[in-house]
């Protein structure tokens, strides 16, 4: 019998021989190869955390011992090794498995973990409420390199060294990459640990010349004091932690098992807080992602677990900006890009490459990312942000204070927008529109197709002032040429007439929406589509077209509160003209995980629902059900 499939608690986990340890590594491995190729998932981060994973759970004893995952997506191992093996074939699917921790699945997962750099705060908050009640047990967090280079972990840094908890450890899971390789002073500070073959062995020479020396009496012993540290100051390498007055332990070797075992047991005996500097391999053991030079197989969709290839190559959003940022630095020398840690799965791969000197990776900080472009735009260059939507809303006070207040020529050109699908409510990019549209000076975007995009993308390298430009990550049936038009700022489109409805659409629901005005035709119901792809400003138009129709819908994957139901209802209140709108949108929730097509439809916003609620809306509740046969 295979050995995981006898691993139901990490009691069972502890059991083991060093021998059984090696075997179930190779298994486990080969187990998330597998699942993932089928389900996708984030695949390298975990193939190199299993012997850590194994060695938390062999010294520690969760949940009494808390252990915080720091971007929970390396949270797959310590999944299986807390008996949830059998769950695996439903990652990232509806009611299925969450691809980070997750409350509801088992006590082990104590945070719901998926933005970066947060585990050193949730981690010395418990650390803290716990001395104080009294509670027994350590705190664990184990954070990447990636993720230490956001600023709330130096915050966090901050006040461990100030409160110095004796319950806390920090795991530094260290293997030189986010999504990409790590940049920064941090990254260079941690690289040259890592190559100093000297660095443990002064140490250790040190250690025992120090203890060698002689203390006599308060003066000897304050100055033997002073000679220590003066000593430890000019040969030992010095690390930010000590720095700080955090203890320092490092560097251990992530795929030693008993390496790691041992550091981790003489952790719990140094009462204080420990950061234990771990080196692992990402993707360690699966030679497609070992070998992968973008992004290790950080994150794939389904594979070949052969060659590591996707099964499917479709062309998304994603890649047409990728395009038409290229085509656009061409002709706009004072455009820069800037990603935080995530240039490919922003599009600018080929930028960075083509335009080295234009490009900037600043690591995951969002915050940092705004206001850098804020200051960049003050002095002349106009760059363009490129993030995800679940990310943006770290960098709202940036958006507001640093770029918007300025009123500078800063384009966020924000991915992921709407249903995002498998990562789940942490990811769900259905905020933006809500949170963006109350702030001033800020004009808003949202393309109907890629074409589209990069029209609108020409028109906010052409504005002087912020604008956001928001997408999902979907397929496109087409690709554009490049390059075109920019479009007028504030101008809807009008996509079809009719008299007994109007349809206001943004984005993706743009298609939605003409094919319900294409099923309610059949039906003898009339509606006039618009692609509202300015959601800020909104077209003066508006008023027009809702004096002309008894009924206007509003159609966005944002949520209702705020969204551009909103927009619309504010700008025809002062008319008397809101009593005639409906507005179809998300619901004020945090949506779990699925299909983005299932999701939608399940809130009516596929072509079924939407024809059914203007039917209604036009012919009232009694007849509702014929807009759906």
């Amino acid at each position: 019998m295979a050995i995981l499939e006898t691993i139901h608690s990490p009691a069972d986990l502890k059991a083991l021989t060093q021998i059984q340890l090696n075997e179930l590594a190779g298994e486990v491995r080969a187990f998330l190869v597998e699942q993932t190729s089928r389900t996708g998932g984030h695949l390298s981060p975990n193939l190199g955390v299993v012997e850590l994973t194994f060695a938390l759970h062999r010294v520690f004893s969760s949940p009494k011992d808390a252990i915080v995952w720091d971007t929970g997506h390396q949270a797959y191992v310590h999944k299986l090794v807390t008996g949830r093996a059998a769950q695996f074939a439903s990652l990232r699917q509806a009611d299925g498995m969450s691809g980070y921790p997750s409350r509801k699945e088992s006590e082990h997962d104590l945070v719901e973990n998926s933005h970066a750099s947060t585990s050193l705060s949730y981690a010395l908050g418990i650390a803290e409420a716990r001395l104080r009640k009294k509670i027994g047990g350590y705190v664990v967090a184990v954070i990447g390199d990636g993720a230490l280079t956001g600023g709330m972990a130096y915050e966090a840094l901050n006040q461990i060294a100030h409160l110095h908890p004796p319950n806390l450890i920090i795991i530094l899971n260290d293997n030189g990459r986010s999504y990409a390789p790590t940049v920064g002073g941090l990254a260079r500070h941690l690289a040259q640990l890592r190559v100093d073959p000297r660095y443990e062995r002064i140490k250790d020479d040190i250690s025992r010349l120090l203890r060698d020396l002689p203390l006599v009496g308060s003066t000897a012993d304050q100055a033997a004091y002073r000679v220590k540290e003066g000593l430890k100051q000019l040969l030992q390498p010095s690390t930010m932690f000590e720095s700080l007055g955090i203890k320092y332990a490092g560097l251990v070797d992530g795929h030693d098992e008993p390496a790691l075992e041992e550091v981790l047991q003489r952790s719990k005996k140094l009462h204080e807080p420990v950061v234990v500097h771990v080196v692992t391999e990402k993707g360690h053991g699966y030679g497609p992602a070992v070998d992968d030079d973008v992004d290790k197989l950080h994150g794939v969709s389904a594979f070949d677990p052969l060659t590591g290839r996707p099964r499917r190559t479709e062309m998304k959003y994603t890649d047409v900006f990728g395009d038409a940022i290229m085509t656009a630095a061409t002709t706009h020398p004072d455009m820069c890009a800037i990603t935080a840690a995530m240039a490919s799965s922003t599009g600018l791969l080929n930028f960075a490459k083509e335009f080295p000197d234009r490009f900037f990776d600043v690591g995951i900080c969002e915050q940092h990312a705004v206001t850098f472009a804020a200051g960049l735009a003050l002095a002349g260059m106009h760059p363009v942000v490129c993030i995800y939507s679940t990310f943006l809303a770290r960098a709202f006070d940036q958006t507001i204070m640093d770029v918007a207040l300025h009123k500078l020529p800063v384009t966020f050109i924000i991915d992921r927008a709407g249903v995002t699908g498998p990562d789940g409510a942490s990811h769900h990019g259905i905020f933006d529109l809500s949170y963006l549209r109350l702030i001033p000076n800020l004009k808003i975007a949202a393309p109907r197709d890629a074409t589209e995009l990069c029209a609108l993308l020409e028109t906010a390298l052409a504005t002087d002032g912020p604008v956001a430009i928001r997408f999902p990550s979907s397929a496109i049936p087409a690709v554009p040429d490049l390059p075109v038009e920019p479009l007028p700022v504030g101008r809807w489109e009008e996509l079809r007439k009719g008299g007994d409805a109007v349809i206001f659409a943004v984005g993706r629901m743009v298609e939605v929406a003409v094919e319900a005005a294409e099923r309610l035709e059949v039906q003898g119901v009339v509606c006039a589509v618009v692609n509202a792809r300015w959601v800020k400003p909104v077209d003066p138009r508006i008023v027009d077209w809702a004096r002309s129709h008894p009924a206007v819908i509003t159609v966005e994957d944002n949520v209702g509160t705020g969204g551009f139901g909103g927009a619309v209802l504010e700008a025809l209140a002062p008319h008397g003209l809101a009593g005639r709108v409906r507005t179809l949108a998300l619901p004020d929730a945090f949506l779990p995980q699925g299909k983005a097509a299932d999701i939608l439809r399940e809130h009516g916003l596929d072509a079924a629902g939407v024809a059914a609620a203007v039917y209604q809306a036009v012919r009232g509740p009694a007849v509702k059900e014929k807009a759906t046969d």
